[in-house]
């Protein structure tokens, strides 16, 4: 039983990947408002009943899609997690996997922040946002790990913003990738307090002015994200290089290539 459980879901996987497949294309050609269910169907070799089951309704799919892009960013920032540095430097690779990932499948970072609006949480099941949840909170921890590298290093110091590191770190994913603030879905693990007026305290003392510097022009940044680019994503600068998107593609956060 437990092996055709797990062939089930390898099946139900490799449909997913081909519906994915088809709506990027889609998307590319007419925007994300042009696409539709049916389309897909009549593109696609699965049965109409499978597909519903799998996928009921758009919001589902759009949160399929976010799953796979914050996957792929993922699978960028292990790729240099092993990047040597202090732990601003480190920090870098994030912002770096960021840009590659919007510049590459912009289609597919885009539809991290859209699977994570509200109303496209409504209309999707429990399982599938926690899925969605639980990736977005490995970067809000890999966050984590360079705020304790940094006060471990003696670079930062978090004693005076009585936040701890998790909440820190959470604040800094909300800020600069979008995350909404009031969610209870990426508040620090076993968190039951309010964070209201932490996050006041956060926005009233920007990074900058932290002792840390993350984003400040103290650091040589462009020679940090050199070595970061040549390293690690040679291959994925020639994709960028070679492909088609246009400057006026529309993007969820501001950044420059």
């Amino acid at each position: 039983m437990k092996e055709k459980r797990s062939r089930a879901r390898l099946s139900d996987d490799k449909r997913i990947k081909e519906v994915t497949l088809i709506a990027e294309l889609i998307i590319v050609k007419r925007g994300f408002k042009e696409l539709t269910l049916q389309e897909i169907i009549a593109q696609s070799s699965i049965s109409r009943g499978t597909f519903f089951k799998l996928i009921p309704n758009k919001e589902t799919l759009i949160t399929h899609l976010g799953i796979k892009g914050i996957n792929y960013w993922l699978e960028l920032i292990n790729k240099a997690s092993d990047f040597e540095g202090l732990a601003r430097e480190k920090m870098l690779v994030l912002h770096a996997s960021q840009v590659i990932a919007n510049k590459l499948n912009r289609i597919i970072y885009q539809s991290i922040f859209m699977a994570n609006a509200a109303l496209n949480r409504l209309a999707v099941t429990p399982e599938l946002n926690l899925i969605l949840d639980d990736r977005i909170n490995e970067l809000i921890q890999f966050y984590n790990s360079c705020i304790q590298l940094g006060l471990k290093e003696g670079s930062f110091s978090a004693k005076n913003y009585a936040m701890n590191t998790e909440e820190l770190a959470y604040f800094m994913w909300a800020n600069r990738y979008g995350a909404t603030v009031s969610s209870i879905n990426y508040m620090p693990y076993n968190n039951i307090s309010d964070l209201t007026e932490k996050y006041k305290k956060f926005v009233d003392v920007h990074l900058d002015c932290m002792g840390w510097r993350p984003l400040s022009s103290e650091l040589n940044y462009s020679r940090v994200l050199l070595d970061i680019y040549t390293k690690y994503y040679k291959k994925e600068i020639a994709q960028i290089k070679k492909s088609d998107w246009r400057d006026d593609q529309p993007s969820i956060t501001e950044q420059e290539f």
